[in-house]
């Protein structure tokens, strides 16, 4: 199955105040992951992944992804067979 989620950062929000978006995803298991960041930001937004709290993606916690216009894509193997089954994206 194929999930898709937006987010929308305002100018300006701080890692403090960051803004949310909900995707909702189904039990089982996750084997790919795309972010992809729009053109014109100047890699200044930043984003995580997270799943029941826990910070999934970047899998290194204190990291976040960033970048302007090009993908970043990669290979996963994330268990989700709890509910709710739903990632937030963290952007700021």
């Amino acid at each position: 199955m194929l999930f898709q989620a937006s987010i929308t950062i305002p100018k300006s929000t701080p890692e403090s105040n960051p803004t949310f978006a909900t995707m909702t995803i189904a039990h089982g298991i996750i084997t790919k992951m795309m972010v992809r960041p729009r053109a014109g930001h100047a890699a200044l937004a930043h984003l995580v992944i997270l799943h029941h709290g826990h910070q999934i993606a970047p899998s290194t916690e204190n990291m976040e992804f960033h970048g302007d216009t090009f993908p970043i894509d990669w290979e996963e193997y994330y268990e989700s067979y709890q509910p709710p089954y739903e990632l937030r994206l963290k952007g700021w």
